[in-house]
C-alpha cells in the first residue's frame, strides 16, 4: 500500500481510515505550530476527517 500523504511504498499505518507511513505520522506529530508546513498539515487532517465522518443518517423514517 502507499502512503497517502507521500505516496511511498513503506511501513504503512492506519490513520482514520486512511493509510499513511509512520515517516510522515512523526512529522506531523513534530511539526510546530510555528512551523511554515504546520497549515499544511492542519489541511490534511481536516480533510482525512472528512472522509473519515460520515453523514448523519435521518432516524425519522417519514423524511
Amino acid at each position: 500500500m502507499y502512503c497517502k500523504i507521500c505516496g511511498n511504498d513503506r511501513v504503512i499505518t492506519n490513520l482514520l481510515g486512511q493509510s499513511i507511513c509512520k515517516e510522515c505520522i512523526d512529522e506531523i506529530t513534530r511539526t510546530s505550530v510555528f512551523d511554515e508546513t504546520y497549515d499544511l498539515y492542519k489541511n490534511l487532517i481536516r480533510i482525512l476527517l472528512g472522509y473519515y465522518i460520515s453523514e448523519k443518517h435521518q432516524l425519522n423514517p417519514v423524511n
